[in-house]
């Protein structure tokens, strides 16, 4: 497995980086996609099984197929003006909104990347909003295991849902980066440990990726995440062994 990846990240080192050459220089990647049983102890919630997952856990979108379209965004903080965002809420709550699919928010995409825009439908007069306390709903206790896993692992396992990345689709994922030449990122002996460290304790399977251009303004799975996540998996493992 060690040397069959050590490989692949040497061929994608060699297609991005040539010293010798002036060009651009650009991240080379290891996605790694995980099974489902490999965070088995981990709470769940979701609205209900015609739901799609739209922003990792915290929001899901179902067409209601009469026009009207129903979001569910947990953790909508209070916004202050301008614009349509706004509240007098003190405490995070969970919305769930009915509302036509031609209404600004609902057109807008929004909840596909920016879903706590959903107080924007306050001034939709077509939309039915109803609204939880966030500290008492279940998918507080969802979003409490992610936040504790990624303080002690360093990353957060995403979800692709919309079919766009075959390798990682509809599983958890994690991406991680390291620029050949680049001082001040790891290398790409540490990307290689960190990696293999991560197949062999969650049953991942890992591909290696070259920089690519063409993907720099797309939603690649290397644009997906922060270039700094192999960082902060190697930070956590440095304050682990620091407590033994």
């Amino acid at each position: 497995m060690k040397r069959s990846l050590r490989r692949h990240i040497e061929a994608a080192i060699n297609q991005t980086y040539n010293p010798r050459r002036s060009e651009r220089r650009g991240h080379v990647a290891v996605v790694l996609s995980f099974p489902e049983g490999a965070f088995a102890d981990a709470p769940r919630w979701s609205p209900g099984p015609d739901f799609t997952p739209t922003a990792g856990e915290y929001a899901w979108l179902r067409d209601n197929g009469d026009g009207t379209s129903t979001a569910v965004v947990a953790g909508v903080g209070p916004k202050e003006l301008p614009g349509l965002d706004g509240g007098e809420w003190t405490d995070p709550e969970v919305w769930t909104a009915t509302a036509p699919n031609d209404s600004i928010f609902m057109a807008s995409g929004a909840m596909w990347d920016k879903p706590h825009r959903i107080t924007w439908l306050l001034r939709e007069p077509r939309a039915v909003v109803h609204r939880e306390l966030y500290s008492t709903h279940p998918s507080a206790g969802v979003h409490a295991y992610w936040e504790n896993f990624e303080e002690r692992w360093g990353f957060f396992p995403g979800r692709m849902h919309r079919g766009e990345f075959p390798f990682a689709d509809r599983r958890r994922f994690v991406v991680l980066h390291t620029e050949p030449g680049f001082a001040d990122l790891p290398n790409e002996v540490q990307l290689l440990d960190v990696a293999v460290m991560l197949m062999r304790t969650f049953g991942a399977k890992a591909r290696a990726y070259a920089y690519d251009p063409q993907r720099r303004n797309t939603r690649d799975p290397m644009n997906t995440v922060s270039d700094y996540t192999l960082s902060s998996v190697l930070r956590c493992r440095e304050r682990s062994a620091a407590r033994r």
